[in-house]
């Protein structure tokens, strides 16, 4: 058997779309349908679901009533301040660094490549004088604009999170011009169009996108620890899933290419379901083709509420059942021996595994007018023996006795991060027409809250110096 690891991002995107919880902006509700349909497939294709029991203390009973049928792991019991601490001291070490309108950050650049978006500063006129200014490298009025503003608004959000959390994330950021002189007060922009190019102080934007970025590592890395160590596979709010993967790589030290391939070659053909074997026998990858389960739930029950109601009975169907049997024998053999050899268990396994995932396209796949809508889940099991690549684990005391559903954490097993390719599933939640309007029903707007709505940068005159703007 099985068990997944949510972040308690996701569940409060799964309460902002029931409308339990009020939303910030209505540009990051796309990112919370993914996360919604993160949640629907985790209780679909896992025996247990299990949320690391830390919420807000006023809001904790309330969010357990909320989701009974879930699992609970308080940090106490399970030592899992140690992993804490050990996500804070490396988040704590990225020094946010803006270069020629770019994230000089190494991690940074590669979060946004596997999110597929840039983000650029730009120099533009105030009041006759020049302000620092975050922007989207994109058309206005372009769907790329609009998937890549949904993510940065998203990003924003997570700030948020630090905040209800009780945590001050440091905000401070380096800027440097594109000739590598350091910008503080006083600094003059060299070619400017306006004025003798005085510059004020940069938008507060960039120091909250900056913190933000932080806070999404931290948690990413925390959570990688934490599924690590409970031996259970990890599904992540969208955003930080895409960082993981570039954190997996670094400290399971995966070719180079690998987190670039996972955008382009698995997760974004969808073709057949496969499974592949990689890195010398210690990492795994297996990707399958599904209809967005919460899209149909929602067709049918007509409301986001009701179609978490629908879901916990369409689970107990045969087609699920045999489905989580699936994913619990293919962790088996990944447990049991090496990956390499394993692989020709999992052959055998293919065609059976293609066989209830075409029977689930067929049964609950909706149409639209672009077609049948599908997302691929990619799971990228890591073995054991790449998890010295990562800070020590607690040790547990081997005589407590576990609950059922952390049955794996006595044994010297591996855990699967699961990935999503998250420009793919927004542009497929944004072409779902009178159905995405069904699943948003419920969504409430925060009032009053402040939310940041970025500026596009035409990538054109990404370069261009006007009257109004200049490149940083």
């Amino acid at each position: 058997m099985a068990s997944a690891l949510l972040d308690n991002a996701t569940l409060t995107a799964v309460q902002r779309i029931t409308g339990q919880a009020p939303t910030r902006s209505s540009d990051s509700v796309d990112v919370d349908l993914v996360a919604f349909e993160n949640y629907i497939q985790a209780r679909l294709f896992y025996d247990d679901v299990v949320v690391i029991d830390d919420y807000l203390p006023q809001h904790r009973e309330a969010r357990r009533a909320a989701f009974p049928q879930l699992g609970y792991v308080t940090s106490e019991d399970f030592k899992l301040q140690e992993l804490s601490a050990a996500a804070d001291a490396a988040s704590d070490a990225i020094h946010p660094k803006i270069q020629g309108g770019d994230f000089a950050n190494p991690e940074f650049k590669a979060l946004f490549k596997l999110l597929q978006t840039h983000m650029v500063c730009t120099w533009d006129i105030s009041s006759s004088i020049y302000h620092l200014n975050l922007k989207v490298l994109a058309a206005r009025n372009t769907q790329d604009f609009d998937k890549y503003g949904a993510v940065a608004t998203a990003m924003f959000n997570e700030l948020s999170d630090a905040s209800r959390s009780g945590r001050r994330i440091k905000n401070d950021v380096e800027l440097v011009d594109r000739y590598g002189n350091p910008i503080g007060n006083g600094y003059t922009i060299p070619d400017a169009k306006w004025g003798n190019g005085e510059s004020g102080p940069p938008s507060g934007a960039i120091q909250a996108f900056s913190a933000s970025l932080v806070w999404v590592a931290n948690r990413a890395m925390y959570y990688t620890l934490a599924a690590a160590h409970l031996k259970a596979d990890v599904f992540l709010y969208p955003i930080r899933q895409a960082y993981q993967q570039h954190y997996l790589a670094q400290n399971f030290k995966y070719d180079a290419n690998f987190p670039k391939r996972l955008v382009s070659q698995f997760s974004a053909t969808l073709s057949r379901d496969i499974a592949e074997i990689h890195n010398g026998g210690t990492l795994a990858i297996g990707a399958v083709d599904l209809p967005v389960f919460s899209a149909w739930l929602a067709n049918s029950c007509g409301d986001p509420v009701a179609a978490l109601h629908a879901l916990e009975d369409i689970r107990l169907q045969n087609e699920f059942v045999e489905a989580r049997e699936q994913v619990s024998e293919l962790r088996e053999i990944y447990n049991d021996g090496s990956i390499s050899d394993a692989n020709k268990k999992i052959g055998k396994m293919t065609a059976s595994i293609s066989k209830v995932s075409a029977a689930m396209r067929e049964k609950y796949s909706i149409k639209t007018q672009q077609g049948v809508p599908l997302t691929r889940l990619v799971t990228v099991y890591n073995a054991f023996a790449l998890l010295k690549g990562l800070p020590p684990l607690p040790k547990i005391d081997l005589s407590v006795k576990l609950p059922q559903f952390l049955r794996d954490m006595k044994r010297e097993v591996g855990f699967s991060a699961v990935y999503r390719n998250i420009m793919n599933d927004l542009a497929t939640f944004g072409a779902l027409g009178q159905v995405r309007d069904v699943l948003c029903r419920r969504v409430e707007l925060e009032d009053n809250a402040v939310a940041y709505t970025p500026k596009a940068e035409d990538p054109k005159y990404r370069h261009a110096h006007s009257k109004f703007k200049s490149p940083m």
